[in-house]
């Protein structure tokens, strides 16, 4: 199970063996803000916690019917033996520190953006392509481990596609007013939250896109984004591998549901 998905199955454990003492323990209000909130936090639509939820509740203490029309899944039914051996404290302070991590890489992504934006510059970037995979670089603070993002590779990236949207180089854009250049955003096609599935870096210039800042934000958020990955995996396939990053299609899918 995908690091990501293994998380969101945590809270969802949580949330179905606790319900609304869960919900207040970390600070909602409501089972839907406790869905919407922590689902933004992780960077996944809230659909999925919601219904891996209602797997849960086949199996947990809660009132809920949930799924009790299909047969529980083996990953389901193996998370809910581990888990529920613990107690409640100890998948109170599991969670919590899910939660907080996924904040801290938020707020590490959005200086990661704002690095770029303030570091670019027509003499900044060379076009490159790499041959060979980069070793991972990896920072750890605590209990948590901080995969590094180096804004001249993210230049690199974008100077590759000459400042143009990687979807459609006829998206309009506009010009940055400190340097003149066309206003592009990176985005790591293979999301660094993977990079604990794989042993080579994700960040390096193969694996980066430029997109408008309209499709950056659809293929975060927006219903549709499946037709924009498909392209760019199909576009960037080869390069990937070029760089040890070896994914199907099904795969990158799965780390945007």
């Amino acid at each position: 199970m995908k690091a990501t998905s293994y998380e969101l199955s945590v809270i969802a454990y949580y949330l179905s063996e606790y319900d609304m003492k869960a919900v207040k323990e970390l600070g909602f209000r409501t089972r839907q803000e406790a869905f919407n909130e922590i689902s933004i936090i992780m960077g996944r639509e809230n659909n999925y916690l919601k219904l891996r939820r209602d797997e849960f509740d086949v199996l947990t203490s809660s009132n809920r019917k949930g799924w009790r029309n299909r047969p529980v899944t083996q990953d389901v039914q193996k998370l809910f033996e581990n888990l529920s051996e613990k107690t409640y404290d100890e998948i109170t302070r599991e969670v919590r520190n899910i939660i907080s991590y996924a904040k801290i890489d938020a707020q590490s992504e959005n200086f990661y953006v704002e690095k770029v934006n303030t570091s670019i510059s027509s003499e900044k970037g060379k076009k490159i392509i790499r041959s060979e995979p980069k070793p991972v670089s990896a920072q750890k603070q605590g209990e948590y481990v901080f995969y590094k993002r180096d804004p001249g590779i993210a230049i690199n990236a974008l100077k590759n596609a000459d400042y143009k949207c990687e979807y459609c180089s006829e998206h309009q854009t506009f010009i940055r007013k400190a340097n003149g250049i066309p206003y592009t955003e990176p985005h790591h096609l293979v999301p660094m939250r993977a990079q604990k599935d794989f042993s080579v870096s994700l960040d390096v210039e193969n694996n980066i896109v430029s997109l408008c800042s309209n499709c950056h934000n659809l293929i975060h958020y927006g219903k549709g984004a499946e037709n924009l990955l498909k392209k760019l995996y199909n576009e960037r396939e080869q390069l990937l591998q070029r760089a040890g990053i070896v994914i199907t299609l099904e795969e990158l899918m799965n780390y945007y549901k």
